[in-house]
């Protein structure tokens, strides 16, 4: 944008104390900046969100075939009331609903009220929800809970886990506990689970969407986002290999990568270079700089501004 641009309205209406976490962690020096920063962000986010929303979706069905074919109730009673729990005790000793089941069971009515209004909303009379209706409004979280140590017994084969642990998830994480590894093994994938959902409310509420206050410099915000994109990409290889190939393969998470880029960064703050280029040979050479480094390359020709991006078919071979 022109230096002469008046960035009062935009930052009025954006609130400059919201903004004042971007000048933090990226040390934005002047309102253009500032501005560009909240873009990359803004950018970011909407790179995520296509990623977090396959996972979920991915976990959910990992989870939904393996459960529905393992509690088949008569008279077509939903799975997810037929999984046996452990139970807590209080202080007196008497038997409880503990806490994470009981938050599993929450999730679960909530999706069926769900699913029922919007039948209802309709015109559908008094509806019954299908257990794929109510499984499909389950919230994040509910997979979460599903995962609690409290849906474990290694002597009783009626529970979930671990007995059907490697029916879900393809891959198991590697733990150094020798004991029981198998639940190890549950309990990493429950809080990896955790932290893909923690980082998805965070984005979902305009809040930047590294942790401010934890990183302090541009390179700082650009590796913790990059660690935050692997953690997501290892669970989706932990549901299955194959599908995390998929994702790589249409250009999910190389999109990703080619924003998580400090000359990306730098293009948003308004400071990028832009290459001069007068034949084909140097265009060709860009494009060889783009692909080999999955980032989008400035140039001008003749004074006319251009872009070349990065093509993911050599991530294909």
């Amino acid at each position: 944008m022109p230096e002469t641009y008046d960035y009062a309205e935009p930052i009025r209406l954006l609130s400059r104390i919201r903004l004042s976490s971007y000048t933090t962690s990226l040390s934005t020096q002047t309102d253009a900046q500032l501005l560009g920063a909240y873009c990359w962000n803004l950018a970011i986010v909407g790179a995520f969100y296509p990623l977090i929303q396959l996972v979920e979706v991915a976990l959910r069905n990992a989870l939904h075939h393996v459960t529905s074919a393992k509690y088949q109730g008569a008279n077509g009673e939903y799975w997810f009331n037929l999984v046996p729990n452990r139970q807590d005790t209080d202080e007196n000793g008497q038997p409880i609903t503990a806490e994470q089941v009981r938050k599993f069971n929450d999730s679960i009515k909530t999706a069926k009220k769900s699913v029922r209004r919007n039948l209802e909303n309709k015109g559908i009379a008094n509806p019954i929800p299908t257990v794929d209706q109510v499984i499909s409004q389950c919230d994040f979280a509910t997979w979460e809970y599903l995962l609690d140590k409290h849906f474990y017994d290694g002597s009783d084969k009626r529970f979930l886990w671990p007995h059907e642990l490697t029916r879900v998830f393809r891959k198991l994480p590697r733990v150094h506990e020798t004991k029981n590894p198998m639940f190890h093994q549950r309990d990493a994938i429950r809080r990896r689970i955790e932290e893909v959902r923690s980082f998805r409310n965070r984005i979902s509420h305009n809040e930047p969407a590294w942790m401010v206050g934890s990183v302090h410099n541009k390179q700082g915000v650009i590796e913790q986002l990059i660690d935050k994109l692997n953690s997501i990409m290892e669970l989706l290889f932990w549901i299955s290999p194959k599908f995390k190939k998929y994702v790589m393969d249409v250009g999910i998470e190389s999109r990703i990568r080619q924003i998580l880029c400090m000359k990306e960064l730098e293009r948003y703050m308004h400071s990028y270079e832009r290459y001069e280029v007068a034949d084909l040979d140097k265009i060709s050479a860009l494009l060889a700089e783009s692909n080999n480094k999955n980032r989008r390359c400035y140039f001008q020709l003749k004074g006319i501004p251009g872009i070349l991006s990065p093509s993911n078919s050599y991530l294909l071979q």
